[in-house]
């Protein structure tokens, strides 16, 4: 092997080590290989910022752009409802729910389609008092496996393609993926219609015995309203908010011992714990209001979800300094209840909490950036307009522009991303502050990379390597290899890195036996997304994990049948598809 090829593969193996350790920001990571592989010659230096004109990077701006505009849209808010209207099984809830979220995640990135089914989740669990543990691990697997279905579904579809490209063939178009995905979608949403029961819905576990402090819950200072005569007593409110009043704070102190009795004054301040949908209710009622609200600008309310490299996480509310530094206010947080009794400021925030925000649009915005969190979906405030189902339509309409071929996925993207933006439905400057910004940063760093390993020669080396090791000119040992790898790489490193460094190497493989690159290509790329035996391989397993306050072998007793159906489904159809 020449010096260049020995260097970027030690330059690759310290990135997978410094992705899997998770003592690092992703992105940071993704920067510092490539400004290493500028210094070492790996990269040429007009190639340094390709990867920001590169198509793949593109279509996933557009696409999560497009996303900021369905969020306002809430067209997905009801879904929870309506399935607990129509089934009565939770797990058919689940499996509905699954399968709707696997849809949505087909034709846009895996975080955003987990993000806009929180509502519905939230819903579900309420109406029908059903365990956080049960829900949020099935939706992050179904919106991993519901990004097989296209080519835009996630982003190392999208990379996959480029290296196809650049190699002189041809790439994937939408719906090339749609056999293998929608199959091995079916395959692993079944083994967990069957697992779920056995593992997490287990009769027994007093884990997930459907207790209502098993459901997620708000923790909000509130006080009540002026017109409440007579006045509430805490055992009273308790029951209208379905919680507890931790404690009251009156004139400056704390009343001790707090009793059912007590009555409420409309001037004291409450720390209280509630269920979600019973506090919707009583504001909405006027029973109750927040105690706190911000005092500059127009108000808007949305809610945001902490990241696992969020600077928020492990903070604390009075850590922040709020209102005097962004003029943006956290409301309340809702995630798993804890045994808290101290102020509202000194209530910790973890990766998965839900934080309601309020301030101007722009103090926001910036908010959200900065800290690195993710909008869910906004509350209804005064003052704020409901987009409607224009963008979903209009969306819709772009994907079956790509899915017949007319235009590519960029150009067709771009155009609902203009047709939003001069039709006032999105608003292009607040979308770009709340935009998912590591996950662009990673692919344009990372791309160039990848390229380094094709032009090295060292994807070539590696190619030869396996190939004295293992009979990859027989197709079934080539696809199943591949999958096999990308499978075990991905729960410790961000799918898009596994790609871009396997799609070089598949391609070099299919070269040399023979065999078509697209079918190996698309075995890594699959292999990528089959992310289910960690919480920190993929974000959305890392949101599951501190929504579901699951523990790390709950992955693996409910994400090895998931894997291995996937696999065998998966390896078997491309072995048939191409």
């Amino acid at each position: 092997m020449t010096p260049s090829q020995i260097l970027i593969i030690i330059l690759l193996a310290g990135l997978l080590a410094a992705f899997a350790s998770d003592r690092f920001r992703a992105e940071n990571v993704a920067i510092a290989g490539l400004v290493a592989g500028v210094v070492l010659g790996l990269v040429p230096v007009d190639r340094i910022f390709s990867g920001l004109t590169n198509p793949a990077v593109i279509t996933v701006l557009e696409v999560l752009l497009i996303v900021h505009a369905l969020a306002r849209s809430h067209v997905f808010d009801r879904i929870g409802d309506v399935l607990g209207r129509r089934f009565i099984d939770p797990r058919m809830q689940i499996l509905v729910l699954c399968v709707i979220a696997a849809g949505l995640s087909s034709v846009m990135n895996n975080i955003a389609a987990f993000s806009l089914m929180l509502p519905a989740c939230f819903s579900l669990m309420a109406r029908g008092r059903m365990p956080v543990r049960w829900i949020f691990l099935p939706l992050s697997y179904a919106t991993l496996l519901g990004g097989l279905w296209t080519s835009i579904g996630t982003p190392p579809n999208l990379i996959a393609s480029t290296f196809l490209q650049r190699a002189g063939m041809q790439g994937f178009a939408l719906l090339d993926f749609a056999p293998v995905g929608i199959l091995a979608t079916a395959a692993g949403l079944l083994a967990l219609a069957f697992w779920l029961p056995r593992t997490l819905m287990e009769e027994g576990d007093s884990e997930t015995d459907g207790d209502t402090q098993s459901l997620s819950r708000v923790t909000t200072e509130l006080r009540i309203s002026v017109s409440e005569l007579p006045p509430p007593s805490v055992a009273t409110l308790q029951t209208r908010l379905g919680g507890r009043i931790h404690n009251i704070i009156r004139d400056g102190k704390r009343i001790f011992p707090l009793r059912p009795d007590t009555t409420i004054d409309a001037s004291d301040r409450l720390l209280v714990d509630a269920e979600p949908k019973a506090l919707d209710r009583a504001l909405a009622a006027g029973a109750v209001s927040y105690w706190r609200r911000a005092h500059t600008g127009e108000r808007r309310r949305l809610s945001a979800i902490v990241m696992p490299h969020s600077l928020l996480a492990g903070s604390s509310i009075a850590a922040q300094n709020l209102t005097d530094n962004t003029g943006v206010e956290i409301l309340q947080v809702e995630g798993e209840q804890v045994r808290y009794d101290g102020p509202f400021e000194e209530v910790a925030l973890r990766v998965g909490s839900i934080l309601l925000l309020e301030g101007d649009e722009a103090a926001i915005g910036a908010f959200i950036a900065y800290h690195d969190l993710v909008e869910v979906a906004e509350k209804p405030n005064s003052g704020t307009t409901v987009v409607g189902v224009i963008p979903l339509a209009v969306f819709a309409v772009g994907v079956v522009a790509v899915a017949c071929g007319l235009v590519a996925p960029e150009v067709a993207l771009g155009g609902v991303v203009a047709f939003l933006c001069l039709t006032g439905k999105l608003d292009i400057r607040s979308a770009l502050r709340t935009l998912n910004w590591p996950i662009l940063v990673i692919l344009s760093a990372m791309l160039p990379l990848g390229e380094a390993v094709g032009t090295t020669g060292a994807a070539a080396a590696i190619a030869s390597a396996l190939a004295d090791h293992l009979p990859l000119t027989f197709a079934p040992v080539a696809v199943f290899a591949l999958l096999a790898i990308a499978m075990a790489i991905t729960p410790f490193v961000n799918n898009a890195t596994t790609v871009t460094i396997l799609a070089p190497i598949a391609i070099e493989i299919g070269h040399a036996t023979q065999l078509s690159p697209q079918m190996l290509v698309m075995a890594v790329a699959v292999g990528a997304s089959c992310d289910f035996l960690t919480p920190f391989g993929h974000h959305n397993n890392t949101l599951a994990y501190g929504l579901g306050h699951y523990r790390f072998r709950d992955f693996l007793k409910l994400g090895w049948p998931v894997s291995l159906a996937s696999f065998l489904v998966a390896g078997s159809v491309l072995l048939l598809y191409w």
